[in-house]
């Protein structure tokens, strides 16, 4: 069973990693840890309304075994140390464009350079080639 995590920030974009991982594993063959990253200072107050959005996500993987994690922190950094810890095998995640350049994102990028003990799939955004 594949230990897969799938960093999400709440936005529809970073939805999108939910259906990848339909595509890409069988509910038989991964087991998932849907992960929230926040800073503390953005977070303080709403941990009910992040631990409902990640319960969302969860039974939109029916089927699956699901594990949902909300920590405080700077996302890049957090997704690496927690994807190293608990020795995961994959990280399915979105970017995040600027402009017409389709760069990565702060987070995506720093997970890009600092995952490489794992397979990463980071999906292209909605609607380009």
């Amino acid at each position: 069973m594949k230990e897969v995590l799938l960093p999400v920030d709440g936005s529809e974009r970073s939805v999108r990693s939910l259906e990848a991982v339909k595509r890409i594993y069988p509910p038989d063959q991964a087991a998932l840890t849907i992960l929230m990253v926040a800073p503390g200072v953005e977070s303080a107050g709403k941990e009910a309304q992040i631990l409902e959005l990640l319960e969302q996500y969860a039974l939109e993987m029916e089927g699956y075994e699901v594990k949902t994690v909300f920590l405080r922190g700077v996302a890049g950094p957090v997704i690496v140390d927690y994807a190293r810890e608990k020795e995961m095998d994959a990280i399915v995640m979105t970017r995040s464009s600027r402009g017409p350049l389709m760069r990565l994102g702060s987070v995506s990028a720093h997970v890009v350079k600092h995952a490489d003990f794992l397979n990463l799939f980071v999906l292209r955004e909605s609607g380009s080639h």
